[in-house]
């Protein structure tokens, strides 16, 4: 699955006009499932250990990227986040597990992330999609999922 700068594009362009959609305190909320995410989107990245696998593949991207990498080294122990990112995935995506991390604002309050740096994110996890062989839909489920926590996770 190749995926182009065009799809990522208006994949991530859709995502945050899901995210404009939000009300501004969804992330202060409980993280909980998004409506509309089929019951089959944690089968279709591989059941539980094939969402562990895909963050372990997005962490693998982010890490290559000087845009985003230093700021997991900075400020996070990196295989803790993957543990965390992991309950978070698989959450959003209708497991039954619970997040244990902090909420995204408090996570993000003082990284001072930008949307290009957000967007780099965005990348990877398409990136680790492919290199997960995940459907391109699929795919989209998660990053839409993910979408509402745009407002607190870009501060700058």
């Amino acid at each position: 699955m190749k995926v182009s700068k065009a799809k990522l594009a208006i994949a991530a362009g859709t995502a945050l006009m899901v995210a404009s959609l939000q009300p501004a305190f969804a992330a202060e909320q409980k993280t909980k499932p998004i409506l509309g995410i089929p019951s089959s989107a944690v089968a279709s990245f591989g059941g539980e250990y094939g969402v562990h696998n895909w963050v372990e593949s997005l962490f693998y991207y982010i890490m290559l990227d000087n845009r985003i990498n230093y700021i997991f080294k900075e400020f996070g122990n990196v295989e803790r986040q993957i543990a965390l990112n992991t309950q978070l995935e698989q959450m959003v995506l209708g497991a039954k597990v619970e997040y244990q991390g902090a909420s995204m604002s408090a996570a993000h309050a003082d990284l001072g992330i930008t949307m290009t740096q957000f967007n780099a994110v965005v990348e990877a996890a398409y990136n680790a999609c492919e290199r997960n062989q995940i459907p391109y839909y699929s795919c989209n489920h998660l990053i839409a999922a993910l979408a509402p926590f745009t407002r607190v996770i870009v501060t700058k």
